[in-house]
């Protein structure tokens, strides 16, 4: 079982930049010498939900203050940037890191950023499928070329430079919340990353039912393209607070994640302020919908399902378990940063989760 930290550097007062970036960057620090395995970084666009724009430029900066640590993004949106710079920039940060990259792709979900950069998000699946594909290409082959390519031709031969460190290049994880990702993951024998927050707003109550399901999906289609379905890493993200009163962590902690899940639905609305779902996103767009107009978006309701964990360590370890247990979870990131919360609470659970919660799950 691997533990790590994730951040998605959310700043709901943007006087204080300078500082949240520095506590954020010292929390990666933090999770190093307490004895994490991974610091897991997010990228958004236009919105205070999340401000680090680029996981290039992040994780190279948390490369430079680390030493042992792996750095994943969770995720890179694969269709917001070519795929050949995407490729050099990420084979640059895994040699910085001496190796330590772990590669999570997306094809992002929020309406607003595609429109501020002009990309139709309604093709945004095949424009992942494409990218990747150029990406472990230009990271593996002496040259890449595409001349027949949909979104992103390479008419002639491109050396893509620097290789990366790791060979024959480092861990693909891809987030998946739909049966579409899972098969999509397995078929190509990437490891998987599972999201809480997402998989609750699609699906309710039945969150880890529904992953249940599409995990006996993903292991079918393993064994149908001959690879081992328990070979790959399951890396779970978690909003997570662990307090030794109980009681206390749900008061700390509720309004952060009110906060963040507040923005998250916000941010589902199309530029005219309406709900309109995008063809490859029916699915996860109309029950968000429904999960907020529902009031399954209320702090007690994610408690109560278990999409975030707020409680002292006795809870926190029988939740993390079951989850371990039903889930086949390899890595848990615990999110603790939602909202802005100060760094002294986040800190602080950090440290009661490493003595009291990590060593009895």
């Amino acid at each position: 079982m691997k533990w790590a930290v994730f951040s998605l550097s959310q700043m709901p007062d943007q006087t204080r930049r300078v500082e949240a970036f520095d506590e954020d960057l010292d929390y990666f620090v933090k999770a190093e010498e307490l004895g994490y395995d991974t610091v897991w970084l997010a990228e958004h666009l236009f919105s205070t939900y999340g401000v680090v724009t680029s996981t290039q430029v992040y994780a190279a900066a948390v490369a430079q203050r680390t030493k042992r640590i792996k750095i994943g993004t969770a995720v890179v949106a694969i269709p917001f940037n070519h795929p050949l710079r995407t490729a050099s920039d990420f084979a640059l940060i895994d040699i910085l890191s001496h190796g330590r990259l772990l590669f999570g792709v997306g094809r992002a979900y929020q309406p607003h950023e595609f429109t501020g950069l002009g990309v139709p998000m309604a093709e945004a699946r095949e424009m992942m499928d494409e990218g990747v594909d150029i990406v472990l290409d230009a990271w593996t082959k002496e040259t890449v070329s595409r001349p027949d390519g949909s979104h992103w031709p390479i008419p002639d031969p491109v050396e893509c430079l620097p290789k990366p460190l790791q060979q024959p290049h480092p861990p693909v994880y891809q987030a998946s919340i739909s049966p579409e990702s899972f098969t999509q993951a397995a078929e190509k024998g990437f490891h998987l990353q599972l999201a809480s927050p997402f998989t609750y707003r699609t699906y309710r109550e039945i969150w880890v039912e529904k992953l249940e399901e599409n995990l006996a999906t993903y292991e079918a289609a393993c064994k149908a393209n001959g690879r081992d379905p328990k070979a790959a890493e399951r890396m779970m993200l978690m909003p997570y607070f662990c307090h030794e009163d109980g009681a206390k962590a749900r008061e700390i902690f509720g309004e952060r994640v009110q906060w963040f899940y507040n923005k998250v639905a916000s941010n589902q609305l199309s530029q005219t302020g309406t709900f309109e779902p995008v063809k490859g996103y029916e699915l996860t767009m109309t029950e968000g919908l429904k999960t907020r107009e529902l009031g399954y978006l209320n702090f007690e309701k994610l408690h109560e399902f278990g999409a975030c964990i707020a409680g002292d360590p006795e809870e926190c370890i029988s939740r993390l378990r079951e989850l371990r247990d039903r889930l086949g979870v390899t890595e848990f990131a615990l999110w603790s940063t939602l909202g802005g919360l100060p760094i002294e609470h986040v800190e602080a659970s950090m440290r009661i989760t490493m003595e009291k919660v990590i060593p009895y799950v």
